[in-house]
């Protein structure tokens, strides 16, 4: 995100007191909180109506940070350790949800908390809404409204165990998608293997074109000591069959060239088949293994 020369949003610094940011909270401001809900109501967490507060979240102004921090310094405060039992889910979510959403601190200060501490308790921080607005120079900020509540120990639950067969279901998505990507890789093979058995160069297809797929080398423009160097692609050869040898292995092409990326046939002598310039008009004798009939 941007680096914005803005403090406390937009500049609403209080002259003596300074502002409010999640790395200056410490557990000795809010030790005169005895509960998660006196600190809601305290510092404000939801906004002077107390449906929610919308927070500026860039970079340089984290303040969607805010509310977790607060959390956590009461946890610590009362002797435990705050631990996120699930992620945001956004099921409150309206509007359009901006990126800043997916950012890894912002996702690890939502959803919901338990205090481990000799007197437990749970709360949420959700995010009910998002935009993107105002400007600093020519880039849109990012504002997140977040809702901070106590929940109880069986809706915390209830998080907990949304939360593990949303994982659960992502996992079996993810694993099903590799499955089918494998499934699908060994059938593109397949047919591959079929269509290089069916389109086999054979002895009355004298004068055709052929192809192969196979790895190519091309010439770096670098000399080192005097020598050309080259990186290996991958590419498809072009050529005309021209005739087979006794024992109908080998087969005698005549070169036209490679396949380029504008999907025409180029020649010259910088890209190179094992070794052999790939110059259109130069015959070789070739193993017939991989080669096929194709229209170039």
């Amino acid at each position: 995100m941007k680096n914005l020369n803005i403090l406390c949003a937009f500049g609403a610094v209080l002259p003596l007191f300074g502002c409010v940011t999640a790395n200056s909270i410490k557990p000795s401001d809010v030790k005169q909180y005895n509960s998660p809900q006196s600190l809601i109501d305290g510092k404000k967490l939801n906004g002077k109506d107390g449906i929610g507060k919308e927070y500026l979240f860039e970079d340089s102004v984290p303040d969607a940070l805010i509310p977790h921090a607060y959390m956590n310094n009461l946890c610590v405060a009362q002797g435990g350790k705050l631990f996120q039992i699930s992620k945001t889910s956004l099921r409150y979510m309206t509007g359009k949800h901006i990126s800043a959403l997916n950012y890894p601190n912002l996702l690890a200060a939502t959803g919901t908390f338990h205090c481990a501490s000799n007197t437990p308790w749970n709360v949420s921080i959700e995010p009910i809404a998002s935009r993107i607005g105002g400007v600093t120079g020519s880039d849109p900020l990012n504002f997140v409204t977040l809702k901070t509540s106590v929940v109880s120990k069986e809706q915390a639950d209830s998080a907990l165990r949304t939360s593990y067969q949303q994982e659960r279901v992502i996992e079996t998505k993810a694993k099903q998608a590799k499955e089918k990507a494998k499934s699908d890789q060994l059938r593109l093979k397949a047919e591959y293997e079929r269509n290089l058995i069916v389109n086999a160069p054979k002895e009355n297809d004298i004068g055709q074109t052929i192809c192969k797929n196979t790895p190519l080398s091309a010439y770096t423009g670098t000399l080192v000591y005097g020598q050309p160097t080259y990186n290996q692609v991958e590419g498809i050869v072009i050529a005309s069959l021209e005739g087979f040898s006794n024992d109908k292995q080998n087969i005698k092409i005549n070169i036209k060239g490679w396949l380029n990326n504008s999907n025409q046939v180029s020649s010259g002598r910088d890209v190179l088949y094992k070794q052999t310039p790939l110059e259109s008009g130069r015959v070789i004798w070739d193993n017939k293994q991989q080669w096929f009939k194709c229209n170039y």
